[in-house]
C-alpha cells in the first residue's frame, strides 16, 4: 500500500467519533504525534491485528501520549506512542548510555526514539517476571509500544495522585516493586511517584518504566535514592511512618 492510502486508511481508523466531534483537537494531536512514519507503523501494527482502532488519548508526557486503543478481538488495549520531533532526547540519552543492555547508542533522534521504546518493552518484561505488577507488554514497533489496558469501558485506571486507596497498602505495594525490581529484575526505576502508579480496584500497577536502568547503570544508586526520597515524601504526607533510610534498607535487603 502506497504512503497516501496507508495514512487515510489509519486515520479512518483513529477515534472517528471524536474526530467529528472536535476536529481542531484532533488534528492538533494528530499532527503533533502520528507523523508519516508513526502511521505507517501504525498501519503494519494494524496490518497484523495489533491494532484495529485507535481511541481516547489517556494521557499526554513529555515525550509521548497513551491512547486506549482496540485489538482485531475487540479487546482494550493501551497504545503508547513516543513522539520523534518533540522528546527530550538528552534526557533519554541519559538514561541509555551506560546501560549494558543498549550498548552503541546512535546520536540518531528517531533511532534514539525507536531504542527507548524497546527500552521500556524490556523493562516491563524484567519487571513482570519477577512478579511486579506492570502493564503485560504487548508488542514494540519502532516508537509504538502496545501493552495491556489499565480500567474499564468509562475510564482508565486513575493515578495514585487522584485515586481512593489504603495508604497502608499502597506503600507495601510501592516498596515491594523496588524491592523486587532491585534484588531480582536487577533495575531501578527512577521515577517513583504517585504520579506513576495507577489505582487499579483494590490493586497497584507500577507505570512509565522506560526510564528504568539496570543496577549497572553509573546513575542508578543516585536514582534509587531519588526514589526513596520521592516515595518517603508522598506516603509521609499520608500518615504513614517511614524515611528514604528506611526504604532503603527495605529495598537492598
Amino acid at each position: 500500500m502506497k504512503t497516501e492510502e496507508a495514512i487515510e486508511f489509519v486515520e479512518s481508523r483513529i477515534a472517528p467519533k471524536k474526530r467529528r466531534e472536535d476536529d481542531s483537537e484532533y488534528r492538533k494531536t494528530f499532527s503533533e504525534v502520528f507523523d508519516d512514519s508513526t502511521v505507517m507503523a501504525i498501519y503494519g501494527l494494524m496490518s497484523r491485528g495489533y491494532i484495529d482502532i485507535v481511541d481516547f488519548p489517556i494521557s499526554t508526557g513529555k515525550e509521548g501520549n497513551v491512547f486506549r486503543g482496540i485489538d482485531k478481538k475487540g479487546d482494550n488495549i493501551a497504545i503508547k506512542i513516543y513522539r520523534t520531533s518533540t522528546s527530550n532526547f538528552r534526557k533519554m540519552a541519559l538514561y541509555i548510555e551506560g546501560d549494558p543492555r543498549f550498548k552503541g547508542i546512535t546520536k540518531d533522534r528517531r533511532r534514539l526514539v525507536h531504542r527507548w521504546a524497546a527500552k521500556e518493552y524490556n523493562n516491563l518484561e524484567r519487571m513482570r517476571g519477577v512478579g511486579i505488577r506492570v502493564p503485560a507488554p504487548i508488542v514494540q514497533r519502532e516508537n509504538i509500544l502496545v501493552m495491556e489496558y489499565i480500567g474499564t469501558e468509562e475510564r482508565p485506571a486513575p493515578m495514585l495522585k487522584d485515586g481512593d486507596f489504603d495508604p497502608e497498602k499502597a506503600y507495601e505495594f510501592t516498596v515491594d516493586a523496588m524491592r523486587k525490581a532491585y534484588k531480582e529484575a536487577r533495575l531501578v526505576h527512577g521515577d517513583v511517584s504517585e504520579y506513576n502508579i495507577l489505582v487499579d480496584g483494590d490493586d497497584f500497577v507500577l507505570i512509565d518504566v522506560a526510564q528504568a536502568v539496570h543496577l549497572k547503570h553509573p546513575s542508578a544508586e543516585e536514582l534509587l535514592i531519588r526514589d526513596a526520597k520521592n516515595v518517603a515524601r508522598y506516603f509521609g504526607k499520608l500518615g504513614i511512618k517511614t524515611d528514604k533510610e528506611k526504604i532503603l534498607k527495605e529495598v537492598k535487603g
